[in-house]
């Protein structure tokens, strides 16, 4: 276990900035926790491997309905979410999404984010961060996340694939949570992470990016291709098992990527009704736009494309013997 703090950043400068606005904040954000009931925190997480289309669904989800999210500015005050909350609030309430994420990220203070920074002062302890430091109570989460929904009108909206090394910790924080499964061809989905390495690590294409699945030890020394593939079977993989409990219990919902392209307000209409079903009420915005035309990313078909095909079967049958 490392001993170092959970957060980095870019200079000591923006860190004793961070401080200084974080012990200003510290009071308004327990007065604001101090008006809530933790148990109103009802959650919705998004799951999915990276490159799934989990930012789009995200982004579709708070365009369409008014709900809480983690907004950028959030992320960057990650000690006073709430206080970034409040300061965002009306933003958030007017908010219509761009549909134009760079591999996740999204401009503007009030644009839902992952916050990974969060999730880390949260919970250092967890993987793939393994601090050894105690984070933030589960009582002092919900009452935040409570806050939250209050403060812009609906249940919370939780999109970070890193967590899901970690859902088993999750639902047990929040065992009425419900979960949005989406699932795009595993090929296609596989390709796009290859691009997303390539990106981030352009000297050295064998990083992972993003969570690490169970098993992927076994493959920690293979190509680009075969851990991009890997990644995406493995990680759907964890997703059933660690997932079988809230299925059964109906609290899971599966969405097809390309059918979200195709039909977005079929899909947003059904999960309106999953979480109606599951006793969380959400509301449209007033002025939410419908008819959305999202042209699904779809790879070249060429031979990297057919070596990804033939890596996916391999690694099945493997798994599968």
């Amino acid at each position: 276990m490392s001993q170092k703090s959970p957060i980095s950043f870019g200079s000591k400068r923006a860190k004793y900035l961070n401080r200084l606005v974080t012990t200003l904040a510290s009071p308004f954000e327990a007065f604001l926790e101090s008006r809530t009931n933790p148990k109103e925190s009802a959650v919705c997480f998004i799951v999915g491997p990276p490159r799934s289309g989990t930012t789009l669904l995200y982004e579709m989800i708070v365009t369409r309905f008014q709900c809480g999210y983690f907004t950028n500015l959030a992320k960057r005050l990650f000690e006073v979410p709430v206080v970034a909350t409040w300061i965002c609030r009306n933003e958030m309430r007017r908010r219509s999404g761009s549909f134009d994420s760079v591999y996740g990220e999204l401009d503007g203070n009030a644009a839902p984010s992952e916050a990974g920074r969060i999730w880390r002062f949260w919970m250092p302890y967890a993987a793939p961060y393994s601090f050894d430091l105690p984070g933030v109570s589960p009582k002092r989460i919900h009452r935040k996340i409570a806050a939250i929904c209050r403060l812009a009108g609906g249940p919370m909206i939780v999109k970070n694939p890193i967590l899901q090394s970690d859902i088993p910790a999750i639902t047990e924080m929040f065992p009425e949570a419900v979960f949005l499964h989406i699932e795009r061809d595993w090929a296609d989905n596989a390709r796009s992470l290859m691009g997303l390495r390539a990106k981030r690590t352009p000297e050295d294409d064998t990083g992972w990016v993003s969570l690490r699945p169970s098993g992927w030890e076994t493959y920690a020394s293979a190509d680009a291709l075969t851990q991009s593939c890997v990644q995406v079977m493995l990680s759907h993989k964890d997703i059933e098992t660690y997932l079988e409990g809230p299925r059964r219990a109906g609290r899971l919902m599966k969405i097809r990527y390309d059918i979200l392209c195709e039909k977005p307000d079929t899909v947003l209409d059904e999960i309106e009704a999953f979480l109606a079903a599951n006793n969380i009420a959400i509301t449209r915005k007033p002025f939410s736009q419908k008819g959305l035309n999202i042209e699904p990313r779809k790879p070249p078909t060429d031979d990297t494309q057919t070596k990804i095909q033939a890596c996916l079967e391999d690694l099945s049958g493997r798994t599968q013997a």
